[in-house]
């Protein structure tokens, strides 16, 4: 059989040979063949020893592993596999117009993946990967003309080395675990917007640099992806199909590289035009045979409405959870990151604002996740700092003294009056000193800075003290006869605990103004006023209204009335007439006055605990409520849990001929029988200024 192969060839297959009668083994295999090249081939022999492969090594690892027997077998067979070693060497040598050498039989050898000669190899911890390029000779030449490195970004050029990640040990084992599988080795990372999954590949990027994983993964190279730049371009049907099976074609034939797409979730779609395929389809077969490797990060919402539903797509991947850091981790990162931040702003940051940026970070600001919110407020705050820094505008005003002085120190060089030059020169030193001083002075952070921050960033006066002795001298010049329930409304919004929102329930007949004093309130505060009147929501569908329709109903993708509260959570909420409300609705705020939140339909976090919420209520002054017959109180009208979530219940006096007195004197009407034909034991002051106009129109005529 080696009349068709060169004398060098035949040689090894010959050595070959003789190794499997050495070893008495039964067959001529992978193993024997790569022991015949490290013993036949001077220059093979040298490239591998540099990763420990030499013919000695291998032949005790061989013995130790396989073992000998101790009859020699009487005929000469080739395996299979080794069969289809050669013919893809051959194949490889004619493809590159070459003739057959042991080089080819040794690539042949490792692209082949399988066999005792790979085994043994994987058990000596030989870097095939590298082994590889070493003997292909042109892996850095290569990777110049890559079509991946054309649309994707090396990630290496991208981060920071400087930065470190906190807390995500378990994260990155799982993710090197998962790497140096045989097959199905993609990782992809769910977790919510913010948790940190980029900073995770970033931090993985910089141990493969640093050498700080195993073997295996030394030397790989991990290129961002992004499928808009794989669909740009692709007009015309195939275009794109066409594109991505050269990318891929490409990261099978170099190893070294590792692709990273953020945002995976997209390729379920990306290139799906009609009459095409699109992506997630045609990497399916790959990601099941581990011959390329892929690293994926998307939130858990968009895995669940993309990924999960395809199970054949879910099950190639390998899913890492990444969860959100807790307090004391989300401090530990901060700190870490904190020195970065002060050499960038020159600003001094403390521990003590380490701990207030977390903690009010987490208290306030609801719909986003840690550690991307606090380190965001970390940068916004120090970025504030910088702008309102009063050192750098003193710094301004000096340069553009020294530049005055300069000019005036030329023209008295000029006019050859040195004396007054001299003096020029020695004040421009004094100013040049003021700025070397100025320069050095680090700007403090305070929690004041933070809570100012933090109230522009959610559009909530945290840092406002509210003047209630005035807002109390204000309801009670607009309203009559009710400074008792206006007292208790002012004590209950001074004591207000931002944990939960401030609730109250104004009771009492109609018209004694209860509806007037909350918009009082919202006017005199100047915040936004939601009025829900529960005549229109006393059925139990109207929830809906408030919170959305569920996902599969018409108008899942409208807004709802109580999304406004995401954009100002600083809101008067007005709930009028809450008798007539449905059970559903009544149960909806049980749920947000105990907990101070609410989530929509659309699986987001609505937070109330910065909105003031009045509701009221005419039970006490009714016969008749609804079904229920001769109800004269709340306690009879609502359950003892839903009474029980209030801040307080502040009950309104009845309108009485006194407050019409002090009503009339206030609007300096002086004839009091005007009004002596109006219903105030029914109507209160609802319908008072009307009835007064009617009646002195009837008296002109």
């Amino acid at each position: 059989m080696f009349n068709k192969y060169s004398l060098e060839v035949s040689r090894i297959f010959k050595q070959a040979e003789e190794e499997m009668l050495d070893l008495h083994h039964p067959y001529v295999g992978s193993e024997h063949l790569l022991l015949s090249i490290l013993k036949c081939d001077k220059t093979l022999a040298s490239i591998a020893s540099k990763f420990d492969l030499t013919y000695d090594n291998f032949k005790n690892e061989l013995l130790l592993v396989v073992g000998s027997a101790t009859k020699i077998s009487s005929f000469i067979l080739y395996t299979p596999l080794l069969k289809r070693i050669i013919a893809q060497a051959g194949e490889d040598a004619k493809e590159s117009s070459e003739e057959l050498t042991a080089k080819h039989l040794f690539r042949a050898i490792i692209e082949e993946g399988e066999g005792i000669a790979i085994r043994l190899l994987y058990g000596m911890d030989i870097n095939l990967d590298r082994l590889y390029d070493e003997l292909s000779g042109a892996k850095q030449k290569s990777n110049q003309k890559l079509e991946i490195l054309n649309i994707g970004k090396d990630m290496e050029e991208l981060i920071d080395f400087n930065d470190t990640v906190i807390g995500r040990e378990k994260e990155l084992s799982l993710i090197i675990e998962t790497l140096i599988r045989k097959n199905k080795n993609n990782p992809i990372l769910v977790g919510d917007a913010g948790v940190g999954k980029t900073a995770i590949v970033e931090e993985l990027v910089r141990r493969i640099k640093n050498k700080k994983v195993p073997k295996n993964l030394q030397n790989k190279k991990i290129i961002m992806l992004e499928m808009g730049s794989l669909v740009a371009g692709t007009k015309y049907r195939g275009e794109f199909e066409e594109k991505l099976n050269k990318v891929i074609k490409e990261l099978e034939n170099n190893p070294e590289i590792i692709l990273f797409i953020d945002e995976i979730h997209t390729i379920v779609n990306a290139g799906g035009a009609e009459g095409a395929i699109n992506a997630s389809d045609i990497l399916k077969p790959y990601l099941a045979r581990g011959k390329i490797k892929i690293i994926g990060a998307t939130t858990t919402l968009e895995y669940n409405k993309f990924i999960a539903k395809d199970k054949a797509l879910m099950r190639r991947f390998e899913l890492i959870k990444v969860r959100e850091p807790n307090i004391e981790e989300t401090k530990e990162i901060l700190n870490k990151i904190k020195p970065s931040f002060e050499n960038h702003y020159n600003i001094k940051i403390t521990n003590k604002n380490i701990d207030d940026i977390v903690y009010l970070t987490n208290k306030y600001i609801l719909d986003r996740r840690n550690p991307d919110k606090s380190i965001d407020t970390l940068d916004s705050v120090c970025a504030m700092k910088e702008v309102g820094n009063n050192s750098s505008k003193e710094v301004l005003n000096l340069q553009e003294k020294i530049k005055n002085i300069n000019k005036q120190k030329e023209e008295m060089v000029k006019s050859n009056d040195f004396k007054k030059a001299l003096f020029y020169h020695n004040e421009e030193l004094k100013i040049n000193n003021k700025i070397k001083i100025a320069s050095k002075q680090m700007i403090k952070i305070t929690k004041e800075d933070i809570i100012n921050l933090i109230s522009r960033k959610i559009n909530v006066p945290l840092n406002k003290k509210e003047d209630y002795k005035g807002l109390e001298k204000f309801l009670k010049d607009n309203l009559v006869g009710q400074d008792i329930p206006i007292k208790n409304i002012i004590k209950n919004m001074a004591e207000f605990n931002e944990s939960k929102p401030l609730s109250l329930l104004l009771t009492g007949s109609t018209g004694v103004g209860k509806t007037e004093t909350v918009k009082l309130i919202a006017k005199y505060l100047n915040v936004n006023l939601l009025r829900l009147d529960m005549s229109e929501y006393n059925t139990d569908i109207a929830t809906t209204r408030l919170i959305g329709s569920s996902a599969g109903y018409v108008g899942y993708d409208d807004g709802a009335i109580f999304d406004s509260i995401k954009m100002e959570p600083f809101t008067c909420i007005l709930v009028d007439e809450l008798e007539k409300a449905s059970p559903s609705i009544i149960n909806l705020f049980l749920t947000i006055l105990d907990e101070g939140f609410i989530t929509n339909a659309k699986g987001e976090k609505i937070d109330f605990k910065n909105t003031l919420i009045f509701m009221t209520s005419n039970v006490k002054g009714n016969k008749k409520i609804g079904f229920m017959e001769s109800s004269n109180s709340y306690n009879d009208s609502f359950s003892k849990e839903f009474i029980a979530r209030f801040t307080d219940i502040i009950e309104y006096n009845d309108v009485t001929e006194e407050m019409l007195d002090n009503y009339l004197e206030k609007n300096n009407i002086k004839d009091k029988s005007i009004i002596k034909n109006f219903d105030f034991h029914k109507n209160g002051f609802r319908g008072l200024n009307r009835f007064i106009n009617k009646e002195n129109k009837r008296i002109r005529n």
